[in-house]
């Protein structure tokens, strides 16, 4: 044991924790910075605004399956973290942040920035914990990482108060915690492998769990043993190479022909790590009502939280999956996932004669279409969540073959995570493409952040999708009776000046002539280390046939007859 005071223990904490980066902005740099200085081989990645180093912390979890770090000074810098912090509850995301805070000695006497900061943050984290002792720092940042990464992954918060950082006094030397894998019940592993055995129709439909217990391998030895189709969540994108013969597409909102026919035919459904919320089951519409069901989960209150299940597994996917393969008997052929492979095939191929490039109107599935073929050795794919990036999560309008190969909200859907975790996303896979396809209405609200990524040697691909409004919004408003109100852009600036302006590589495409020219000098400009933003003009009432179903057979909308898509 040796004095030290409370933010050197923290980055001896982060160092003994291999942390590369610490995402934030700081205020005193006493606090953090001035200790951080000593330990060269962690970056500080300074952003633009507090709520990004949330999604880049996010974005860098899930595709190196480690801890992101993140840092707020006191007051509305720790205010700006909510929004992320509740993006990443509902996400699973295993986040440290540390935070420093108002003096104790000026608590409510108007002391600067003093604020309610665990009341703030309580709700949206796992755990949220002042240090109040100097001696307590070493144990709170063990504590705080082994709670972000063990059972169900999620953010934590520590703060340390200025009058206490300023403190020196002994304490341990950080170990970093035990992380314990919890196996099967016996009697329920032989129930799921019997339900598994007896079923004709099986789909293993696997959600975010599965990647963040490292998964992925034990997910495709079980599907090729029953010779079973997967299907995925948006966050189980990248459990399983959608160029795998099993692999079908997602589920839900997100759905297919191709990923809807197995799960509607299933006659048994293992469900791994997900939380079934509504866009996954359409409020259950979109799940197989006559079907058997397991359900593997680490955290035993979400089993049969949304969907009665048949068998109940509390445990580690990974080794739940391995143990289920070695109960369970190798089927060599399934006649059902023959016939169930053929129809996907030929519905790819109407996908590829629909998406072809051409002239006139550009369409965003020929866009998002297109980037397999430009980045034909896999890229990482950074989603958001609107109207016509949702384009990009169904496959095969983009398949997705790298593992953790996919970053996608959660069920808040904050605007601006795919933005700037795009950052946080290529700082975990230096050496793989990294490519957002984005509105414009998230992109404006975190653009800010492409000098971010010019700073921090961090070359990732944007694609906006401009179609200046808010158009899920006023695909609604459509439906409704057409009272459109504040969803339209009118005053939009030249978002692709914009991006030259802070940096990156920039061009505006407004035809599919010059599309796959286009996004091959924004590759080119990744490959010379310069992020690329290419804004397309897009069609704009074009929308995915699965979007189209899900609102009118989930929440009883569709456009007017004479103006549908369909």
């Amino acid at each position: 044991m040796s004095p030290r005071r409370p933010w050197r223990a923290v980055c001896e904490a982060l160092a003994a924790e291999g942390v590369e980066h610490v995402f934030g902005l700081p205020g005193n740099p006493q606090f953090l910075y001035d200790d951080l200085y000593d330990f060269p081989q962690i970056a500080a990645v300074l952003v633009r605004h507090e709520t990004s180093a949330v999604f880049m912390a996010m974005a860098y979890a899930r595709v190196s399956g480690r801890v992101g770090i993140v840092h707020a000074s006191p007051g509305p810098g720790m205010a700006n973290l909510v929004p992320g912090l509740l993006e990443a509850l509902y996400a699973c995301s295993p986040l440290v942040c540390v935070a420093s805070a108002a003096s104790r000695t000026d608590a409510g006497r108007g002391g600067f920035q003093d604020s309610p900061s665990l009341e703030m943050v309580r709700p949206v984290t796992k755990w949220a914990e002042r240090i109040d002792l100097p001696e307590r720092t070493t144990w709170t940042m063990q504590r705080a990482f082994a709670l972000a990464r063990s059972g169900r992954p999620g953010p934590v918060f520590v703060e340390i108060p200025g009058d206490v950082a300023a403190v020196a006094a002994e304490q341990p030397d950080y170990r970093s915690p035990l992380f314990a894998r919890p196996g099967a019940d016996p009697e329920a592993l032989a129930a799921g492998a019997e339900l598994l055995a007896r079923a004709e129709r099986p789909v293993l439909w696997a959600g975010g769990g599965v990647g963040l217990a490292g998964a992925e391998a034990e997910l495709a030895a079980l599907a090729e043993r029953l010779d079973a189709p997967v299907v995925t969540t948006p966050s189980g994108r990248g459990s399983i190479s959608e160029e795998h013969p099993l692999a079908f597409g997602l589920v839900g909102l997100y759905r297919t022909r191709s990923s809807a026919r197995p799960v509607d035919e299933a006659d048994a459904v293992l469900v791994v790590g997900s939380r079934l919320e509504e866009f996954q089951t359409g409020l259950g519409r979109y799940f197989p009502a006559k079907a058997r069901v397991a359900q593997i989960d680490v955290d035993p209150s979400e089993l049969e939280r949304v969907i009665a299940a048949d068998v109940a597994i509390a445990a580690d996917a990974r080794i739940a999956l391995a143990q289920l393969t070695a109960a369970v008997p190798q089927v060599d052929a399934r006649p059902w996932t023959a016939a169930l492979s053929a129809f996907r095939a030929e519905f790819e191929g109407e996908v590829e004669v629909e998406c072809a490039p051409g002239n006139g109107a550009l369409l965003t599935k020929q866009v998002v279409r297109a980037l397999n073929r430009v980045f034909d050795g896999g890229f990482i794919l950074v989603n958001e969540n609107g109207g016509q990036d949702l384009w990009s999560y169904y496959c095969p309008y983009v398949k997705v073959t790298e593992p953790r190969g996919c970053v996608a909200p959660a069920e808040q859907t904050v605007m601006g995570l795919g933005v700037a975790g795009a950052i946080g996303a290529k700082l975990a896979r230096p050496d793989a493409p990294v490519v957002c396809v984005t509105g414009d209405g998230a992109f404006q609200m975190f653009m800010k952040e492409i000098p971010t990524a010019v700073q921090y040697d961090a070359p990732v691909l944007w694609v906006v999708l401009d179609n200046s409004s808010l158009h899920w919004v006023k695909w609604i408003a459509r439906a409704t009776g057409e009272r459109y109100l504040a969803v339209d852009f009118e005053a939009q600036p030249d978002l692709a000046a914009v991006a030259a302006a802070s940096g990156a590589h920039a061009e505006r495409l407004d035809d599919a002539a010059d599309l796959l020219g286009a996004l091959g000098r924004a590759h080119e400009a990744l490959d010379r280390g310069l992020p690329a933003v290419l804004v397309c003009a897009i069609d704009t009432w074009d929308y995915p046939e699965g979007f189209v179903d899900f609102h009118e057979q989930v929440w009883g909308l569709r456009l007017p007859e004479e103006r549908s898509v369909r």
